[in-house]
């Protein structure tokens, strides 16, 4: 039964912001997302020193290169190369329309600093190439989520559900906003572990590979249970809030997709665990599949959807933060004071 303090009220203020802010900071967010699985696609294809050379291609000129008559590996590496430039020419735009469309003067800065991590990042691929580094590897991937989760961040800032102010009142908002902080360290926690294992080998790594495959898969386990918990607050305090229950049960949905294709990472490259099934016919040729098409498909798959849960984590700590309070237990709506005759008629 739902306490009167634990039933949600609701404040609403209107404002008409821009919307090239938000339409632009969208589009940076979608380009970021593919350019984050075309990096997916360049390390498990092993593509990433397809050049030595950088900034130019070949002694070529980045843009002028022909890439539609490149080799697999240079065609997969240059793509990704152009899509950065993307990425970045699509930032410096942000930038120009934060300073000319929004009087917030952090939110200014905040796309400053998103052009700056992205010129970081470039570099960051540029010094992998020159040196030949696995380090500088692994740091450029740290590096690519956190520009991700800056983006969604800006994408939200500038929405018109930021500006609008819908403020849900609950006793249980405390701790849904701390479940949600807590939800997208761990998403970036495991991002920053798979950054690590998708540039050693197990040969060559001995125990350091087993000691991160063990945190990675107790982290997963974790991040499951969390999501669970995190989803079930929400349903339990905020129903019919569907603003805010949105992300949890997304985020959800993601985390068993993402145990799914870490399974079938696993297996594809290293076969059953402990041998099992190995035996079996009809599954050999399903395993220990290095170079295929399949392997390539979900290995990348797995990468991709591990930035959008850290991107989904993100935004539930966000909308939580912005959307939910503690406060007077009163509905001050009338489609809130529904839910809560509702949610009082159920109790």
């Amino acid at each position: 039964m739902l306490k009167r303090e634990d039933r949600p009220s609701e404040v609403r203020g209107e404002t008409h912001p821009s919307w090239w802010p938000h339409g632009v900071a969208a589009t940076l967010l979608v380009a970021t997302w593919l350019l984050i699985c075309v990096g997916g696609l360049v390390t498990t294809t092993g593509a990433g020193m397809a050049f030595e050379d950088w900034p130019t291609s070949d002694g070529k000129n980045m843009f002028l290169y022909p890439w539609f008559e490149a080799a697999k590996d240079k065609f997969v590496e240059h793509g990704h190369r152009l899509f950065g430039a993307a990425v970045g020419m699509i930032a410096i735009g942000l930038c120009v329309v934060a300073w000319l469309k929004d009087s917030r003067r952090w939110l200014r800065w905040l796309s400053v600093l998103a052009l700056v991590l992205v010129i970081f990042q470039g570099l960051l691929g540029g010094l992998r190439v020159r040196f030949d580094d696995i380090q500088i590897a692994k740091i450029h991937g740290c590096v690519a989520p956190l520009f991700f989760a800056l983006v969604v961040a800006l994408t939200v800032f500038t929405s018109r559900w930021w500006h609008a102010r819908k403020v849900v009142r609950s006793a249980a908002s405390g701790r849904l906003q701390r479940l949600a902080v807590f939800t997208a360290l761990l998403a970036y926690t495991q991002l920053v572990l798979g950054a690590q294992l998708r540039h050693v080998s197990p040969l060559s790594t001995g125990s350091s590979f087993k000691v991160t495959i063990f945190f990675h898969l107790f982290l997963a386990a974790v991040l499951l249970g969390d999501a669970i918990v995190f989803w079930w607050q929400a349903e339990r305090h905020f129903k019919g809030i569907r603003s805010l229950l949105r992300p949890p049960r997304i985020l959800l949905g993601l985390v068993f997709v993402q145990l799914f294709l870490g399974a079938g990472t696993w297996i594809l490259k290293y076969g059953w665990p402990g041998g099992l099934f190995a035996e079996t016919s009809g599954l050999a040729g399903w395993t220990n599949t290095a170079g295929g098409p399949l392997q390539t498909f979900v290995v990348t798959g797995h990468v991709a959807v591990g930035s959008l849960i850290l991107g989904t984590s993100l935004w539930a700590t966000l909308r939580f933060f912005r959307g939910a309070e503690r406060g007077p237990q009163r509905c001050l709506s009338a489609d809130t004071a529904a839910t809560c005759s509702a949610m009082g008629a159920t109790a």
